[in-house]
């Protein structure tokens, strides 16, 4: 069987998951990584056997590579991604497509002008717990939506020692991509009003100039979402992520809660108590277990097969715009239109 060719840019904690996952699918043939720290990407490449380079202007000049995923951090996408796309690559890039409607519309557009795939890895949509729960939705047994809540936060740690560019990001870009796109997702609709607050003052006092905690109404017209996210869980709790989802229905509810699907670590040794969240990627005999990994494998299939994506560009262009929204509502202190 004829593999597709593949390469990886940005090999961080989540760039990773795609390496491993091209790695061990039978549809791909990973070809090359590339990441600008060079110490993490010779690490990659001796782990996993393939060749790396600190240029993605390499990747996109390979006339053999066929997909590329783009890890980098999220303000970080879109030059890479048009690169990409027009070298005639297809592409899949991490959550969010980009941090500004700007880049994604550009990002969006040279896709279109390509006719290559453009996919978001909105992976919570092969989640196993919101792909049950949505069928009941689409089979109607909790009737209509009366209103979405959702929460997604992290534990300080994430913004404070995973990256140095947390600054750049923030609670509102690198989490609510997903309890956004679970709600456009399962509504199959978009907001007509957004309003937000946000504080800042706990992560900038650690030299990370970004939002603390953001909560935004989205007011869909027929029901509204209350959407929450945080950086600032205390270092103590448990558990590294704090998500919740909650569809309150005319004839039921269905609730996603991943504060009670949890494996507990006692260690005597570590002094502490660890909620370890192992449901999206879990290495199991040198193979990725998890549905982290199976978005990837989609996109794969996609390119082998000719097809488009469950997941489109627009999808991803307005989970930036309603963001985006987001922020703006923050800092005009008011409801903005979408």
């Amino acid at each position: 069987m004829e593999k597709i060719k593949c390469a990886v840019i940005g090999v961080g904690i989540f760039g990773e998951i795609h390496v491993h996952t091209y790695k061990t699918y039978e549809r791909a043939e990973l070809v090359k990584i590339c990441d600008i720290n060079e110490k993490r990407a010779k690490e990659i490449s001796e782990k996993y056997n393939v060749r790396y380079t600190t240029d993605y202007k390499e990747i996109a000049e390979d006339e053999k590579i066929q997909a590329v995923s783009v890890a980098t951090p999220d303000f970080a996408h879109k030059d890479i991604v048009v690169e990409m796309l027009k070298n005639n690559k297809n592409v899949l890039v991490e959550k969010p497509m980009a941090t500004s409607t700007k880049d994604a519309e550009i990002m969006v557009k040279e896709a279109k002008k390509s006719g290559k795939i453009l996919m978001t890895d909105f992976h919570n949509r092969f989640n196993p717990y919101f792909v049950q729960i949505k069928e009941s939705f689409d089979k109607g047994e909790i009737g209509d939506i009366s209103f979405i809540y959702s929460r997604l936060s992290d534990r300080i740690d994430v913004p404070l020692k995973w990256f140095n560019w947390s600054g750049k990001s923030g609670p509102h870009w690198f989490l609510f991509p997903h309890i956004v796109d679970l709600i456009c997702w399962f509504s199959n609709s978009l907001p007509k009003k957004i309003f937000a607050t946000g504080k800042k003052g706990i992560l900038s006092s650690h030299g990370v100039n970004t939002y603390d905690s953001v909560t935004g109404i989205l007011d869909f017209g027929k029901f509204y979402a209350t959407v929450e996210t945080s950086w600032i869980i205390p270092q103590s709790w448990p558990s590294i992520v704090d998500f919740y989802f909650k569809i309150e229905g005319s004839k039921g509810r269905l609730i996603v809660d991943f504060n009670e699907f949890i494996c507990k670590i006692s260690s005597d040794v570590k002094n502490e108590l660890s909620f370890p969240f192992i449901a999206g990627y879990v290495p199991v005999d040198k193979k990725p277990i998890g549905f982290a990994s199976l978005p990837i494998q989609h996109f794969i299939d996609c390119v082998y097969e000719n097809r488009k994506p469950v997941i489109s560009p627009e999808d991803g262009l307005n989970n930036v715009k309603i963001i985006e929204k987001i922020v703006e509502s923050i800092e005009k202190e008011n409801i903005v239109e979408y």
